[in-house]
């Protein structure tokens, strides 16, 4: 076991050489190795992904689904359909599963292998705006899912208590009672609002209050473009939080 994990953790760092390495700790301990899918050539490991618990809330309760994310094949064996067997592989167990392409390039590799796109979003960017501040708060992650549920109708994709802790693990949440809840991250003077819920007006004032002089964030807009691609995923399914 301790040697798959070295594998797959130098195979996590070569496709993704920019990643912190907290992130990337706090990453394994939650997903490894009861999520890791992985296909090996000669006891070598060539191509991996993590197939994370992601549920998606129906209208008639939760669905099992899976967040695909970490997708990755080692330089000497790509070009070679590993990562697109890993995929349809997961995808065959019949449960929807999704993901967050890195590049609109990879829009077309994912079609390709049978991944439709979903939950459009649009994205805008400011700068912040000390007004009165005195209302806003930080939310635990228990908080942001209760109070997110209340500006989402089903279906919509809900993060685990788990994979949230990802999140703030490199960030947190922040809203107003009635106005807005948002999931960020903060990045020296930027914040990054990766899901924006309720007034988008808000938004300069809510990076202030977090310290930042700039902000770029997300909402859903059923006008917007395509944020996720998914496989058996119900149609008009939200889904904002990647690991992105």
């Amino acid at each position: 076991m301790k040697d798959l994990y070295l594998a797959a953790r130098r195979l996590y760092e070569e496709a993704f050489p920019m990643e912190d390495a907290a992130f990337t700790d706090a990453l394994f301990a939650l997903c490894f190795p009861h999520h890791l899918v992985a296909m090996s050539e000669g006891g070598e490991l060539c191509s991996m992904l993590f197939a994370v618990p992601y549920p998606i809330q129906g209208a008639d309760g939760p669905i099992t689904a899976h967040y695909l994310y970490a997708v990755a094949t080692a330089k000497a064996h790509r070009g070679k359909g590993y990562a697109k067997r890993l995929l349809q592989g997961v995808a065959s167990r019949g449960t929807p599963v999704f993901l967050r392409p890195m590049s609109p390039s990879l829009f077309d590799f994912y079609k390709s292998a049978g991944f439709t796109p979903f939950s459009p979003h649009r994205e805008w960017s400011g700068e912040a705006m000390a007004e009165q501040t005195s209302a806003l708060r930080h939310l635990s992650p228990e908080e942001y899912l209760t109070v997110r549920d209340g500006f989402l109708q089903p279906p919509f994709c809900r993060m685990t208590p788990a994979f949230l802790s990802l999140s703030f693990s490199i960030g947190g949440a922040v809203g107003m009672e009635g106005k807005f809840a948002a999931l960020y991250e903060k990045n020296a003077e930027t914040v990054f609002f990766k899901e924006w819920w309720g007034d988008p007006d808000l938004a300069p004032r809510a990076a202030a209050f977090l310290g930042a002089k700039r902000f770029f964030a997300r909402t859903s807009d059923k006008n917007g473009t395509p944020f996720g691609m998914g496989i058996n995923v119900p149609q008009d399914t939200v889904f904002l939080a990647a690991m992105d």
